[in-house]
C-alpha cells in the first residue's frame, strides 16, 4: 500500500512541482493574513491560520512528490558505455 502510494506521488514531479508552488503562495497568504490581523482587525487570524494549515498540506504533498521521485531516480543502476572509444576507432588504444 505504501509502496503503490509512493509511487504515484512520485508519478508526476511537474505536478509535485505545482503543488510545492500553490501550497508555498497559500502559505504566505495566510502568513500576511495572521501578521496583519496581529496589528489590526483580529478576526483576520483565523483565515490566515486556515490558509496556512492548507497551504502547509499542499506544500508538504508537492515537496514529497518531489523528494520521492529524485530518490527513486537516485538509486536506479546506471547504464555505462561498454569500451564506447574502441567501437569508435575499431583498433582499441592505438597503441
Amino acid at each position: 500500500m505504501l509502496t503503490f502510494w509512493l509511487e504515484k506521488l512520485a508519478a508526476d514531479p511537474i505536478k509535485s512541482w505545482a503543488n510545492f508552488k500553490l501550497g508555498l503562495g497559500v502559505f504566505v497568504i495566510g502568513g500576511v493574513l495572521l501578521l496583519t490581523g496581529a496589528q489590526g482587525p483580529y478576526w483576520l487570524q483565523i483565515p490566515g491560520l486556515i490558509c496556512i494549515a492548507i497551504g502547509l498540506v499542499f506544500a508538504a504533498k508537492g515537496y514529497a512528490g518531489i523528494f520521492v521521485y529524485r530518490m527513486k531516480n537516485a538509486f536506479k543502476p546506471v547504464k555505462a558505455p561498454c569500451d564506447e572509444d574502441k567501437k569508435s576507432t575499431g583498433q582499441g588504444s592505438g597503441l
